[in-house]
């Protein structure tokens, strides 16, 4: 794993930040971003007086365009420091206006870091999940309940277009989660407020038959 960083960089302590803390890093004239991890990630970090100042000089869009249509996997801008602490006379929905537009219409995460310590930090962390994996597996569902009924509404609360309340009407009627389970759809749409088309999304999920799984062992960006 190898993080190049762009050489317009020299000037921020990142660099050396990611040295200290044992990645190891290449410097090259990068032309879109300022870090990058082959072509699976690239970052564009922006201290806040710059992220203002692309703002007001019309840089930032033309920027976003280039981090949006490259050939990373994934690009996402760094926003480093607070926006809060700045003397200028820019405002402040200005910025609010630009976060949002990078969210919304270029499709970039905006992450805030509040030094280049935490920056690095954090581009060395999405590198190594780019290419690694987290190393464990996340449970899609969390704070599994210990009580009977709390278990059984766990359980339909997993189906597609079941939320909790409808879960607890499922299992009224049938007795059990097993009996919703194996529940036919006319039997599903005797029950109140479930419909033909959400019968339908219980009866695809429970006897579909994967062929792939989300997982968080190997890298977030394969190839």
């Amino acid at each position: 794993m190898e993080i190049c960083v762009d050489s317009r960089e020299s000037r921020s302590d990142v660099p050396r930040w990611l040295t200290r803390l044992g990645y190891t890093t290449t410097t090259a004239e990068l032309t879109v971003g300022d870090y990058a991890i082959a072509d699976k990630l690239l970052v564009e970090r922006k201290a806040a007086n710059d992220l203002v100042a692309s703002i007001l000089d019309g840089r930032l869009f033309g920027q976003a365009e280039l981090l949006a249509s490259a050939d990373a996997k994934v690009s996402c801008v760094v926003i480093e420091g607070s926006l809060g602490d700045l003397y200028s006379a820019i405002d402040p929905e200005a910025v609010a206006g630009a976060l949002s537009t990078l969210t919304l219409y270029y499709g970039l995460p905006v992450i805030p870091t509040p030094s280049a310590e935490h920056t690095a930090r954090l581009i060395g962390r999405l590198a190594r999940h780019a290419t690694e994996g987290l190393g464990y597996e996340i449970a899609l569902r969390a704070a599994k309940p210990k009580t009977d009924g709390g278990r059984a509404q766990f359980l339909v609360e997993g189906l597609p277009g079941v939320g909790a309340e409808t879960a607890r009407k499922l299992i009224a009627h049938f007795g059990s989660a097993a009996a919703v389970f194996a529940a036919s759809e006319t039997d599903l749409c005797a029950v109140r407020g479930i419909g033909a088309k959400t019968a339908r999304g219980i009866l695809d999920a429970l006897h579909a038959r994967p062929t792939a799984f989300r997982s968080t062992m190997g890298a977030a960006l394969a190839g």
